[in-house]
């Protein structure tokens, strides 16, 4: 890649390194503008917006940006003051630091930003904007508020994908459904860019039987599943432990289920270092994906970081049939993929793994194998790659 080129690359806090992206980014860029926003302000997480300017690999500046912490009932009234200044500060930082020059790219997953992203370019802040797309927001959620946000959420999304200079989806059903939708331009060309994958070099003896949880606390991800069950799971299992790593809106919820398992699960909240983050899940017997099959759940359209980074340690996966990338779990044999709410198929499943470790967690890695994001990311701008 060309040493000269710069971006603006913006997310949103846990995911600003998912996949690995953002090591990719500083590896790959000599100078990369990073807004990190919080826009879930979540509880155990890190409680501010963040500016990083990385220069050559090292982190040169960084800057905490305006947050907005609210009281829980006004976490959905806020939410339009906390757009407005992702906007604003995205704006202002951004031409302040590159001072009147344009950066070569700026990169963003959600519709929202990637509108902000366009803005940019036609002030001449940024030449050409990518929108990689990572998810598909369904109508019809129960929660009514949720219901008006992703309406709101929808009203940047056509804009974005019209305008936007290079269109990348994490997956073919992404772009199907956009096609479908006429949101799309047939006649354009899209490049499928998964969520890579970091495969550990050799997978570690695990003497001691450990479910794990990486994720966003809410109920969509299967957790209320895994929490009926543990009674059942202790049961048949009594010296298996079960660790959770993540934050989110309903984790005061599920601390309060697992009060009376304090020997038993383990709450790590949120943890900001992938590598850290790889350190505990290395130690897991399964990695845990039950996403719950409901219409209005997202996880249907996405590219499930959390299995990405299991799969990456060579543990093994328990999932439901509701991410797309269950297939492969199933074709490489790399873990089960249960009903959800089905207790007795869900113990089956951590027996026969644990029965089985190390072919289930060879096989995880064989597949992790398969999208290793140096190799994946290059896709993003193959016309200046010359690796």
């Amino acid at each position: 890649m060309k040493k000269k080129l710069s971006i603006i690359y913006v997310n949103f806090s846990p995911y600003d390194n998912a996949g690995r992206i953002l090591d990719y980014l500083i590896s790959h860029f000599p100078l990369i503008i990073h807004f990190s926003y919080d826009h879930l302000r979540l509880k155990n997480g890190r409680k501010t917006n963040i500016l990083t300017v990385y220069r050559n690999g090292k982190a040169v500046k960084s800057q905490t940006l305006i947050p907005i912490r609210t009281p829980e009932f006004l976490r959905f009234p806020s939410l339009p003051l906390v757009a407005f200044l992702i906007f604003i500060q995205t704006y202002w930082y951004s031409k302040k630091i590159l001072h009147g020059k344009e950066a070569d790219y700026y990169l963003s997953v959600n519709a929202y930003t990637s509108w902000i992203g366009n803005f940019l370019r036609d002030r001449h802040i940024v030449k050409k904007t990518i929108f990689w797309i990572w998810d598909y927001f369904p109508p019809g959620y129960p929660d009514i508020r949720i219901q008006f946000l992703r309406w709101m959420y929808w009203k940047f999304d056509k804009p974005s994908l019209t305008k936007t200079d290079i269109i990348t989806c994490i997956n073919r059903n992404l772009i199907k459904l956009r096609l479908d939708m006429k949101v799309l331009d047939p006649r354009r060309k899209y490049t499928i860019i998964p969520i890579g994958t970091n495969p550990i070099q050799s997978i570690p003896t695990r003497p001691v039987p450990i479910l794990g949880f990486l994720g966003m606390l809410k109920s969509s991800q299967g957790l209320n599943f895994i929490f009926d069950s543990l009674s059942a799971i202790h049961t048949k299992f009594p010296h298996i432990h079960f660790e959770i790593i993540g934050s989110g809106p309903e984790e005061a919820q599920f601390i309060n289920r697992g009060k009376n398992w304090k020997k038993f699960v383990t709450f790590y909240g949120f943890i900001e270092s992938e590598n850290k983050v790889d350190e505990i899940i290395k130690r897991w017997s399964i990695g845990l994906a039950t996403y719950v099959p409901v219409q209005s759940n997202e996880s249907y359209w996405t590219d499930p970081s959390k299995i990405k980074a299991y799969v990456s340690q060579g543990v093994p996966v328990i999932t439901t049939d509701v991410p797309s990338f269950a297939k492969d779990i199933e074709k490489y044999d790399a873990g089960i993929i249960i009903p959800y709410g089905d207790t007795e198929k869900f113990l089956c499943a951590i027996e026969t793994i644990l029965s089985k470790k190390v072919y289930y967690a060879q096989n995880a890695k064989r597949l992790a194998n398969k999208y290793i994001y140096k190799r994946v990311y290059r896709s993003f701008f193959s016309h200046e790659n010359k690796q």
